[in-house]
């Protein structure tokens, strides 16, 4: 059997793999991480941030761990993790099964986290990324990023119109779209009043087993049984 293990921090985008591999039903070794003065680092405290970069360069999470492999990227994350469902036409459903619906797939999960994550919540939590220790800069830097989000979200409400999930009536990247409704709330936007058919689409997916896991896990509530 292949080993698996995540690296993940409760709450953040890598809510979505630990998502899914509940969700098809993959086998891994759960490896809690939190946020310490020099960045993630195990949450037991059983390894160091500096540690942790000798596993996964980049320091972030998610990080998944395919054998003595390391894949890190969202998009390569969740590609990865659909290879691996034990039910494997299960999973490469998730990718999309015609050449468009393989293409769309791609589409969504590269500008989910190269525009809406980066240059949004990236933006909007992070400003000293992109303006380093100008803390002057800093509220025009969260004013542009907050801009981003809500053309984000307006620009994912209109392509759900009329459908159950991103790609129509099938499920694929709809697992990374969770995570952004609720950083959505957490950001101070009034989610459920703007954005209607990504609130009718996410009512689904927040019904699935995997899912429903994966937030219980991560000691979180359930957004739309418990909304704040």
């Amino acid at each position: 059997m292949t080993q698996v293990k995540l690296y993940r921090k409760d709450g953040a985008c890598s809510l979505a793999p630990h998502a899914l591999l509940r969700h098809l039903s993959i086998p891994f070794q759960d490896v809690p991480m939190r946020a310490g003065e020099n960045g993630y680092e195990a949450a037991d405290g059983s390894f160091t941030h500096a540690e942790y970069l000798s596993i996964n360069p980049t320091g972030y999470v998610p990080a998944l761990a395919v054998e003595d492999e390391i894949v890190t990227e969202m998009p390569a994350v969740l590609t990865m993790i659909s290879h691996l469902a034990p039910d494997r036409e299960r999973g490469l459903k998730l990718l999309g099964e015609t050449p468009l619906e393989k293409t769309t797939v791609i589409h969504w999960m590269a500008w989910l986290s190269g525009t809406l994550h980066s240059l949004g919540f990236g933006g909007y939590w992070r400003p000293n990324r992109f303006v380093e220790d100008n803390v002057e800069c800093y509220g025009a830097v969260k004013e542009k990023a907050m801009k981003v989000i809500k053309a984000g979200f307006g620009r994912i409400d209109e392509r759900l119109k009329g459908k159950a999930y991103a790609l129509g009536d099938k499920l694929t990247v709809d697992f990374n779209l969770y995570f952004f409704w609720r950083w959505g709330y957490e950001v101070g936007i009034p989610m459920e009043k703007e954005y209607h058919n990504f609130e009718r689409a996410l009512r689904q997916v927040e019904k699935l087993e995997g899912l429903r896991q994966a937030v219980e896990e991560e000691g979180l509530s359930l957004y739309f049984e418990s909304p704040p």
